[in-house]
């Protein structure tokens, strides 16, 4: 991109709040409280494979959105840092897809023929559970911290972390399961198997006479990543750490990969996740809701998941063989269980006989929501915020909410999944028509509200081109949910489809949209969208994958500049784990999960379909400066408005004695996000006892002349018992609709 960077202007403008960001977060090995800012993670000069060190920070880029010769969406007005106060601070997670890599319904055979299927294994994924508590941990760091600050040295706590989807990798209740306790701290368990004894000869995909790998103990990993357990010597292309160069074999990238013993019994092991300090919010990608993220959640893939028969290989490139039988599966509607028995019998070596497990099950729209929503923290991740009338008529389907976590500001999550599941066209997004419709009410809602508004989704506006309708899926009419969990369960038809140019169209009839964060790209990318007649638009914003190079992810801080503009500043951090891996030949019995969050950024790099050297010159998902470290500039679309929103009395409670009087304290705030000055500001103070006397019972005690935003006034209200008082009082106080009460217990007045 030939972009204008106005780094000049950046160093100019932002100069007090870098240098105190430099001093607070000097360069070191460890990334704990450390953003891209200070320090880039980047390759050592070791040939062959990469181990990381680090690279010097990158300071801001300042963007008004004309840097192509388009129209600009604010103007960058100087003193703005001694100006601005803020309007809301939040943390983009995005693309765990976590994956339980042990799974049956795992498609590992089909990586080999890149293209379209380039995503269907990493080297690292056993590592993403261990990987993301580390993010966890960084997201705590700056919960109090934030890379940038408001007037007069402010620290703008963070309001919420949001995960912008592909949460999990192939839409299985045990990968939920593990996000959930990620996200809450409780202690995670990513090994999977079960005694296959029960299941043998019982289920439909556990034939009898089976010889189950692992049986004897479950807990071991077993998978495409243990040499030991190829049905088929030639195979080669996926990474063993035990054994990364067996020798000859067709294929294998991985030759001179360093070895780490013991590494894949020991990412399976149990451990405590940190959890989030603040509220966190989820919205579902594609990988979520979909199979691989491709296809809908079919009877035939429920009981591949649960079964014992894993497909693993049949590429020519990797095996030898000609023909790819078990492509099939995934692309036929009608494949059924036989069909996949009849494949076994021709050629048993397609497949690994692995431990089943029942948690590995699809989960459907709805259960997944209700997952979340039991342990009734973060409003359910979000969840809890999808409106009744939504939920009713989507027979709790629905899965879009929107929230405002503080005055001014107003936050929608959209559900952009293409939920008929068609393969190869659903892993793109769209939005069914009740939500498109259901979105423009919220914008005319918050434009009335005079708030400003960020959309959340998992695909950004050029990724929703899926024209699909969600009828595509069976109806839950026709099959078992419980049979088949992928299938259409919302009542409602969902034509027309609408794609990203609709809703983009739509947006720019609302001012009041200032950005679109997203993800499922992989890659960093900030791009503005003005509107047609140059008056208005937002941002879009992308936010590189946890699951691949460059393992980075977004803090995001809206300032009011107190000129007209809006300022949007992106802070891309890496995870919390050393940068420092374990060397070659670390054996993993001793490692810890920082240990193995760090060996996954380093595999991640040296991945050889999306690592960063798979993209040429410009390394994969880095995207350009002028995408990673930004502020944008956007006009203030908000109409002068003063928010008075906090009313506080003091004391609460207290003892007065009959003929004496005290002042009791009022604290009237106009919200920091407020537009305007709140001017005369009555307030009205009653009591409910006569002989406690105050000023002026019916009408306004004390008028407030000005409080400007962010700023809190404070007036002393006289309260008078009388000599004869008796009983309670409950003293009452009222400005700008808001109630606040002390009660007052009147003590006898002694008699001499």
């Amino acid at each position: 991109m030939n972009r204008f960077r106005t780094k000049v202007a950046a160093a100019l403008v932002a100069a007090g709040a870098l240098i105190t960001v430099a001093v607070a977060q000097a360069a070191t090995s460890d990334t704990l409280g450390v953003t891209t800012v200070t320090q880039r993670i980047v390759p050592d000069s070791s040939s062959g494979f990469n181990f990381l060190t680090t690279g010097p920070g990158e300071d801001y880029t300042v963007r008004d959105g004309s840097e192509d010769g388009g129209t600009a969406l604010g103007t960058a007005v100087s003193g703005r840092d001694k100006r601005r106060t803020s309007v809301s601070y939040f943390g983009q997670l995005t693309d765990f897809q976590l994956a339980d890599e042990e799974s049956p319904l795992r498609v590992e055979f089909l990586d080999p023929e890149g293209g379209s299927f380039t995503s269907a294994w990493r080297p690292g994924e056993a590592l993403n559970p261990q990987e993301e508590d580390a993010m966890i941990r960084q997201f705590n760091a700056f919960s109090t911290k934030p890379p940038q600050l408001a007037k007069g040295g402010v620290k703008p706590k963070m309001d919420f972390v949001v995960n912008t989807g592909d949460i999990s990798d192939n839409n299985q209740y045990n990968e939920a399961l593990w996000n959930l306790q990620i996200a809450e701290g409780k202690t995670v368990n990513p090994g999977t198997g079960v005694d296959p004894a029960p299941y043998v000869g019982n289920t439909a995909l556990c034939p009898a006479g089976m010889n189950v790998l692992d049986a004897s103990d479950p807990g071991l990993y077993t998978g495409v990543q243990d040499r030991d357990e190829w049905p088929a010597p030639t195979m080669g292309y996926f990474w063993d750490p035990d054994q990364p160069d067996p020798g000859p074999v067709t294929v294998n990238p991985f030759a001179d990969w360093p070895s780490y013993p013991g590494l894949m019994n020991r990412a399976q092991r149990p451990f405590k996740a940190t959890g989030l300090k603040v509220p966190s919010y989820f919205v579902f990608g594609n990988h979520d809701n979909l199979v691989q993220g491709n296809a809908w959640g079919s009877e035939i893939f429920n009981q591949i998941a649960t079964g014992c028969l894993k497909p693993i290989n049949d590429d020519s490139d990797n095996s030898g063989r000609s023909v790819n039988p078990l492509l099939g599966f995934v692309l036929n509607p009608n494949f059924t269980a036989q069909d996949f028995l009849n494949i076994r019998a021709g050629e048993p070596k397609y497949f690994m006989e692995v431990p089943p497990d029942p948690d590995r099950r699809l989960i459907s729209k709805k259960e997944a929501m209700n997952l979340y929503r039991s342990t009734g923290k973060s409003n359910g991740h979000g969840f809890g915020f999808v409106d009744k009338a939504s939920r009713n008529d989507s027979n709790g389907y629905a899965s879009y909410y929107s929230f405002s976590p503080r005055p001014g500001v107003r936050y929608i999550s959209l559900d952009t999944t293409s939920e008929g599941g068609t393969v190869l066209v659903s892993d793109k997004g769209n939005l069914d028509d009740p939500q498109f419709q259901w979105l423009e009410q919220q914008l005319k809602k918050a434009t009335t509200n005079n708030e400003v508004v960020v959309l959340f989704s998992h695909h950004a506006p050029g990724s929703m081109t899926a024209d699909v309708p969600d009828e595509a899926a069976k109806s839950c009419t026709l099959v078992d949910p419980s049979v088949a969990p992928g299938c259409d369960g919302d009542p409602r038809d969902s034509s027309p489809i609408h794609l990203g140019t609709d809703v983009v169209e739509m947006l720019h009839n609302y001012p009041n949209v200032i950005a679109w964060v997203a993800g499922h790209s992989h890659v960093n990318n900030v791009t503005p969208f003005p509107a047609p007649d140059g008056k208005s638009g937002f941002w879009s914003i992308r936010t590189a994958a946890l699951a691949d190079w460059p393992k980075q992810n977004r803090l995001v801080e809206i300032f009011d500049n107190r000129d007209g503009n809006l300022s949007i500043f992106g802070t891309v951090i890496d995870h919390a784990a050393g940068i420092n891996a374990p060397a070659d030949g670390t054996s993993a019995d001793n490692m810890s999960t920082d240990d193995l969050a760090s060996l996954s950024r380093v595999i991640g790099y040296n991945e050889n379909q999306s690592g960063a050297e798979a993209c040429g010159s410009s390394k994969c998902g880095e995207g350009q400066a002028d995408d990673r470290n930004v502020e944008l500039l956007i006009k203030d679309p908000r109409k002068p408005r003063a928010i008075v929103n906090k009313v506080t009395v003091s004391p609460t409670k207290r003892k007065l004695k009959a003929g004496k009087k005290f002042k009791l304290t009022v604290k009237v705030t106009n919200f920091i996000t407020a537009t305007a000055d709140a001017k005369n500001v009555k307030v009205y103070v009653k009591s409910s006892n006569k002989r406690v006397k105050v000023k002026n019972r019916k009408k306004a005690t004390v008028v407030i002349k000005k409080i400007a935003p962010g700023k809190t006034a404070t007036v002393k209200i006289p309260v008078r018992a009388l000599g004869k008082a008796r009983g309670k009082s409950k003293i009452t106080v009222k400005a700008a609709g808001i109630k606040r009460a002390a009660n007052i217990k009147i003590i006898k007045k002694k008699r001499h």
